[in-house]
């Protein structure tokens, strides 16, 4: 994937989350159902959990926050691959014998697979997958000047948070000079060899790092010029919690629980 796709999807995260149907909820709120959710499907270790998790966070990010289908599922396929990955390594075993419960003979050796491999296979998939459904429902339906507040409330320390921020801000400006980088590099035929794709790599890698410190220093000047005096203040609105979602977040932490002990 191209720098200007990444920072269009970076962007796209934003804009869904400014538009989100749930962007009028308490921030904390969100955070406290995505993190716990997260926790008791780690804690739990349930297929079934991780199934219900991730159905319901879906349909929680797709119907209440109002997020197009379509663009949800290009989302999770961003992590699937490297899940599936996960996945194959503790489903596959390879060797020059034809074990296990099943195996595929292939040139010189065999796939192997265990009946008790692919099962936790397939847990670990559903419970990675429900971990990211669970944080997808909060950054698509929560700014990141909400988060700040919510962390800067958790009493964290505000080194911390302003670099959270300053990071997650200019990575979109690292993206955007990468990419026209790129395109210059691309209209002076750079990428035509191997060879030239290399060189191309290492002058915009050079080039990147210089520009990075020249506009760090840019944005710190910018800084001083308006007060900035070793602290920065984030514009926040805080939304109070409403008596619906309260109880919703409860009785669906309670769900999973009780999910979690009876099956």
């Amino acid at each position: 994937m191209s720098c200007r796709l990444q920072g269009k999807e970076n962007m796209k995260i934003d804009y869904y989350a400014y538009h989100s149907g749930m962007n009028g909820w308490n921030a904390g709120l969100k955070m406290l159902l995505a993190v716990g959710t997260l926790c008791l499907t780690i804690a739990l270790d349930k297929p079934a959990v991780s199934l219900f998790v991730l159905l319901t966070m879906s349909l929680l990010t797709l119907i209440k926050g109002k997020i197009p289908g379509k663009a949800y599922l290009h989302f999770l396929s961003v992590p699937l691959a490297f899940v599936i990955m996960s996945g194959a390594a503790i489903a596959v075993e390879f060797g020059r014998s034809p074990v296990g419960d099943w195996n595929l003979h292939i040139f010189f050796f065999y796939l192997c697979f265990y009946r008790s491999s692919l099962l936790l296979a397939g847990a670990v998939f559903l419970k990675a997958m429900a971990g990211i459904s669970a944080l997808y429902m909060l950054s698509l339906s929560t700014p990141v000047n909400q988060l700040v507040l919510v962390l800067q409330k958790l009493h964290l320390p505000s080194l911390l948070v302003e670099l959270m921020n300053l990071i997650y801000r200019y990575i979109f400006i690292l993206i955007d000079a990468a990419d026209q980088m790129q395109t210059a590099a691309k209209a002076r035929f750079g990428y035509v060899t191997f060879r030239q794709s290399c060189r191309s790599f290492a002058l915009v890698a050079g080039n990147l790092f210089l520009v990075s410190l020249k506009k760090a220093g840019t944005y710190y000047d910018a800084l001083l010029s308006r007060g900035y005096e070793g602290r920065l203040e984030f514009l926040t609105e805080e939304t109070a919690p409403a008596p619906g979602q309260l109880v919703f977040t409860g009785v669906y932490l309670l769900t999973v629980i009780v999910l979690g002990c009876v099956l």
